[in-house]
């Protein structure tokens, strides 16, 4: 799995862009996000889960089934030892580019050993009030991580556990990588290290093919576009070494 690359978004970016100006910019909240994170094994709470909750603009057709053009918000949490953890709400603020996608936001599970999660909020916006409230329908309940039952690291198949790993890498690096005037890849650290942990663990197992959002970001061409798209930001290659002290 490759993830998508500068020469991709330098094709992409100027097409994005030329969308954004189109719809007049609307305004959204978000409630906060919260749950408790157990093994679906033991059902014992996991501490240490990073959880993502990232809140999409598109543009495209009114189903939504458009491409991404922005991140609203982006935000993460860690679960605690009881296995919980709470992104807080935020808002109002007026999106960049778009609309915000039904269904938003949409949030990742992830621990090293651990099958990713993605879960959508699953309400609807109400695109007739001046401020649109993103909501999800499963706050409050329980969320199970399964452990990956065949730990092959080597094993490059449908259904291992590299290719659940790189699915997770890159559902993240369209709003992380591919959104670089964003510094989204400043707002999720906890992730960060948890995708460099098991990424260190694929290759001390001799499996070397993996491409992250780590190493995307550390590329020296990915990283001094991003920070001509955003000086603000800084150096993502730094941002990610100091991750890996």
């Amino acid at each position: 799995m490759k993830l998508n690359t500068v020469a991709l978004l330098l094709v992409a970016l100027p097409a994005m862009a030329s969308f954004g100006c189109q719809q007049p910019q609307r305004t959204y909240s978000a409630d906060p996000v919260y749950a408790r994170v157990v093994d679906a094994d033991t059902d014992k709470p996991i501490q240490g889960v990073a959880v993502v909750a990232y809140w999409e603009l598109y543009q495209g057709s009114i189903t939504g089934d458009g491409m991404p053009c922005g991140a609203v918000n982006v935000a993460e949490a860690v679960t605690d030892k009881d296995g919980s953890f709470r992104i807080p709400g935020w808002g109002p603020v007026k999106g960049a580019c778009g609309r915000m996608r039904n269904g938003n936001p949409l949030v990742y599970f992830f621990k090293p050993g651990y099958v990713h999660i993605r879960k959508a909020g699953g309400v609807g916006l109400d695109f007739t009030k001046p401020v649109s409230v993103a909501q999800v329908d499963w706050n409050g309940e329980t969320i199970k991580l399964q452990q990956y039952q065949n730990m092959d690291l080597n094993s490059h198949a449908v259904g291992s556990y590299e290719n659940d790993f790189s699915l997770l890498n890159g559902d993240l690096a369209n709003f992380i990588v591919n959104m670089p005037a964003e510094c989204n890849w400043r707002k999720i650290p906890n992730m960060l290290r948890a995708i460099i942990a098991q990424r260190t663990l694929f290759n001390k197992a001799g499996n070397h093919n993996i491409d992250s959002i780590d190493i995307d970001l550390t590329r020296r061409d990915q990283d001094q576009f991003m920070q001509k798209m955003a000086p603000e930001c800084g150096s993502p290659r730094a941002f990610i070494e100091g991750l890996e002290k």
